[in-house]
């Protein structure tokens, strides 16, 4: 456990640049899409409006980055670093927008955005504005190995929970001195978030229904912390997904710490994008596009004057 902690605090502090805290900002969001009757489209029209927004040059040139059995599983802007890719459903699409300046980065997320919005109404694909889709139907679409490890650890019933679900996340750059800082600051506003976060409950249910065996707190997860230690050794009591199990850090002594990250679904929680260490704000619930700028302007507030 020791040496887990200690390589935690390395990854988070080592090499990290000399950034100001609050300057770049990060923004993922996912988008459920809906044919004409208001039903999740098939797994042929998204691939459809991959394939249109691959062509799309209006946001700068996308190139393929991955693809599962010739079908198109994610795109990534060649001067941006942006990222276009499924979200666990085969209606859910994911934009991810790579750190920018905090006075652009919910404008250019908004325009890539409308762009996607305009390929997918090409296809007879809308958007579906709301954090919860109301859908019995497997919406699971599996674009790579890890997603079908995860799908074999979860088991359908309880990952199907996650592709109904639909959210916004904004990564925001700190310095290491600064991280712990902003972690408890958001953590004494948790409940600011959670009461326009209804995902919140089909979380809970999957995490108490996979086979998989979690802790209760691998979701949500503590919320105050001690410095960068305490929070590095809270994130390694949390076992490493290994294929299709779990197993604790005694039985490895190696791992890939930024997929461990991704596997612990705290609230807030600290990652890296290069050289640049952020923290990640995970409970905001999709509205419509020009939501995202009201719901930066809250996470503002909340981190005044940092950012």
């Amino acid at each position: 456990m020791k040496n887990t902690v200690a390589r935690l605090v390395r990854y988070f502090t080592e090499g990290i640049g000399a950034y100001t805290t609050g300057t770049m900002i990060g923004i993922e969001v996912e988008t459920q899409f809906v044919d004409r009757s208001g039903f999740p489209i098939s797994i042929d029209t998204a691939k459809k409006i991959f394939h249109l927004f691959h062509s799309d040059t209006r946001y700068g040139e996308w190139v393929v980055t991955a693809k599962r059995n010739k079908m198109i599983t994610e795109l990534t802007s060649l001067w941006r670093n942006d990222r276009m890719l499924y979200e666990l459903g085969r209606h859910n699409i994911e934009l991810s927008f790579s750190p920018k300046h905090k006075n652009v980065a919910v404008d250019e997320a908004q325009r890539g955005l409308w762009i996607l919005e305009e390929n997918a109404n090409a296809c007879g694909a809308y958007p579906f504005f709301g954090p919860i889709i109301d859908s019995d139907e497997n919406l699971l679409v599996v674009p790579d190995e890890r997603d079908a490890a995860w799908l074999a650890l979860d088991g359908p019933e309880a990952l199907n929970l996650l592709a109904r679900t639909s959210s916004v996340q904004f990564t925001v750059d700190v310095r290491p001195e600064d991280a712990i800082y902003v972690l408890n600051t958001l953590g004494e506003n948790v409940e600011a978030f959670l009461s326009d976060y209804p995902q919140d409950a089909l979380w809970k249910r999957y995490i108490s229904s996979s086979r998989a065996g979690y802790r209760s707190d691998r979701y949500g997860g503590p919320l105050l912390f001690g410095g960068i230690e305490d929070y590095c050794a809270r994130l390694a009591e949390h076992a490493i997904v290994v294929g299709n199990t779990l197993i604790s850090h005694e039985e490895t002594s190696s791992f890939n710490i930024p997929l461990f990250i991704r596997s612990v679904w705290w609230h807030f929680r600290l990652k890296r994008y290069g050289e640049k260490l952020c923290v990640e704000i995970r409970p905001c619930a999709r509205k419509k596009d020009s939501s995202i700028k009201d719901q930066f302007s809250f996470v503002r507030r909340i981190l005044s004057p940092l950012i």
